[in-house]
């Protein structure tokens, strides 16, 4: 199915039997580039306020398993698709306690925080590079993994 054209119409019509579970992005380092401004919003749960940044991935470092990186980027079809394609989202909670985590992701986009605001530093983050440490979560009730950054560094 051709991503080009896809709406909301296109997508109810595939058939039922193509349709596949996401695998999620293996476990490992990557580098990668923060793709527009920021989402902001609440958690649905406990209404904390967040900042999430959408991360399109550029390459992967060795610790990656070569395997996985592979299976995940070919289709059904076998066409194999560019790791440039894939993203993934960091998301970060904006409370008093947890801001830190925060500033240290903008620190690692390469920006300086010297005299200016947390927000001031958000508005620089389109196309920063940084590398970014994704991990394996399972789901709630054990029945899917899901793959989230767990730490992000400078790219050297």
């Amino acid at each position: 199915m051709a991503k080009s054209a896809t709406s909301f119409e296109s997508i109810l019509d595939t058939p039922a039997d193509e349709v596949e579970r996401p695998k999620p992005l293996p476990a490992g380092t990557y580098t990668a580039i923060v793709r527009g401004l920021p989402e902001y919003g609440e958690s649905t749960k406990k209404k904390t306020p967040f900042v999430k940044f959408a991360l399109a991935l550029i390459s992967a470092d060795e610790d990656v398993d070569e395997d996985e990186l592979t299976e995940l980027l070919t289709n059904k079809d076998g066409e194999v698709i560019p790791l440039t394609e894939k993203s993934i989202s960091s998301t970060y909670y904006t409370t008093p306690d947890a801001l830190f985590r925060l500033t240290d992701f903008l620190e690692h986009c390469g920006i300086e925080s010297e005299g200016k605001t947390v927000r001031q530093m958000i508005d620089e983050t389109p196309n920063c590079e940084v590398k970014i440490k994704v991990a394996h979560r399972p789901s709630e009730d054990g029945q899917q993994i899901f793959a989230e950054v767990k730490g992000t560094m400078k790219v050297e």
